[in-house]
């Protein structure tokens, strides 16, 4: 049993997507590819993310300190290698992407993940 309680970090993905879904609705209703551009940058970064999340915190207490570790490892694996395939399925299965917004927009969204990592952990 621990003492110290697992932090929200789950809460930092639904931010980001309050953050993204209003952003890449609105460009969606204007029509064209920007849109679908921005959407699925933000979700390649906030989807492995997520993951990555889940797997780091599934575990407290020194007692399982060697499952903590263990975790990071298969959750950073898995965050690579989901971040890899998502981006070949955009290129590959979407032909009307702009690539400069979706990069654009992934790289933007790890800042904004930064941000909202740090004020969770404050309070």
């Amino acid at each position: 049993m621990t003492t110290i309680p697992k932090p929200p970090m789950y809460r930092v993905a639904l931010y980001q997507l309050c953050l993204l879904l209003p952003i890449g609705s609105i460009l969606l209703l204007i029509g064209d590819a920007r849109g679908w551009s921005v959407m699925l940058g933000g979700l390649i970064q906030i989807v492995p993310q997520a993951w990555f999340t889940r797997q780091a915190y599934r575990h407290t207490g020194a007692r399982q300190a060697h499952l903590v570790v263990q975790a990071m490892y298969q959750g950073e694996t898995g965050k690579v290698v989901l971040t890899a395939a998502l981006f070949v399925i955009a290129f590959v299965g979407i032909k009307h992407l702009n690539f400069l917004v979706l990069m654009s927009t992934f790289i933007v969204m790890i800042p904004v993940q930064w941000f909202f990592t740090v004020r969770m952990l404050k309070h």
